[in-house]
């Protein structure tokens, strides 16, 4: 069974939603090779009339970024699994490729493919194949495989831990629960992880950039900043002439973590009702300018 191994689906969106994805994080570490190429062939086998078996055969590695191989194939062919082939997918955005021999397009664009490959028993699997990315997008993903491959060869535990957590803030992330239950086991945390006070700072500083899924993290020691950002959210919001369905449901949700979905028994109160009416058709652009204002209100004294 193979549902120890990610293939992940690519589509395009930016690099900052691709880097802060943690499944990234796990591709590197699962990944015994990582190579550019942009030298090779899509192959398939029938093997009966029910099973259909796709590889990757590599003529020319350009780049290694990663190898953890006693050897290197001379002729590398990489099985392809593609959705229905016993895996779970996950949605990875495209971004990072590979350095020589390079496609350009019409517009000069220069294009990349990266390659992230495990060992299992005598095959070699994909676990993320980049088609296709630009220069940029290729930098930000090897300074990733870099960082993370630094912090893979740390062997003291407690060290391996603590830089694992500034990696996860770094990129606007919270520590994923595969993470926890494993340091939990070593008994380097429990399910409440403590931060240094340099961490909380930093998470701070990523927070108020606008990564707000380190809310958990800094919700309590910093509320005063915390209540600050979302007003400032919500007033940036309000200043629109026109409101689509996005703004009103960034407010909600905005709202809605300030808040912390009004507190105990909040799904009871009438903020809690106004608030979830926002993405509605029940008010009309008029009636909806006045709750968010009445909305604001409650978050600036939201205690």
């Amino acid at each position: 069974m193979l549902n120890n191994f990610f293939l992940f689906l690519l589509t395009l969106f930016s690099f900052a939603a691709f880097a802060q994805n943690p499944n990234l994080r796990k591709a590197i570490l699962k990944s015994d090779f990582i190579f550019a190429s942009d030298e090779y062939q899509y192959k398939t086998i029938k093997k009966n009339d029910y099973t259909t078996e796709k590889y990757i055969s590599i003529t020319k590695i350009d780049t290694i970024l990663k190898n953890r191989l006693s050897k290197i194939p001379d002729k590398l062919i990489v099985r392809n699994y593609t959705d229905g082939e016993d895996f779970y997918s996950f949605l990875l955005t495209n971004d990072g490729g590979c350095v020589r021999n390079t496609l350009v397009s019409d517009d000069r664009i220069t294009y990349y493919n990266l390659f992230f490959v495990c060992k299992v028993g005598k095959e070699y699997q994909t676990l993320v194949f980049f088609n296709g990315i630009e220069y940029t997008t290729y930098k930000n993903i090897l300074r990733q495989i870099q960082t993370i491959k630094n912090i893979e060869q740390i062997k003291e535990l407690k060290a391996r831990f603590d830089k694992s957590l500034d990696w996860f803030i770094d990129n606007g992330q919270m520590p994923d629960l595969d993470f926890i239950e494993y340091y939990k086991e070593k008994e380097l945390t429990t399910d409440t992880i403590h931060y240094s006070e340099k961490q909380y700072q930093k998470a701070l500083v990523q927070f108020e950039k606008g990564e707000e899924e380190l809310l958990p993290i800094v919700k309590d020691k910093f509320k005063e900043n915390v209540k600050n950002y979302f007003v400032k959210k919500l007033e940036t919001i309000l200043e629109k002439d026109k409101l689509d369905y996005t703004d009103y449901y960034e407010f909600y949700e905005s709202v809605d973590h300030a808040t912390n979905n009004f507190g105990e028994n909040g799904y009871d109160s009438a903020n809690y009702l106004l608030n979830n009416n926002l993405t509605s058709d029940k008010f009309d652009e008029y009636d909806k300018k006045k709750i968010m204002y009445h909305l604001l209100q409650v978050v600036k004294d939201w205690e």
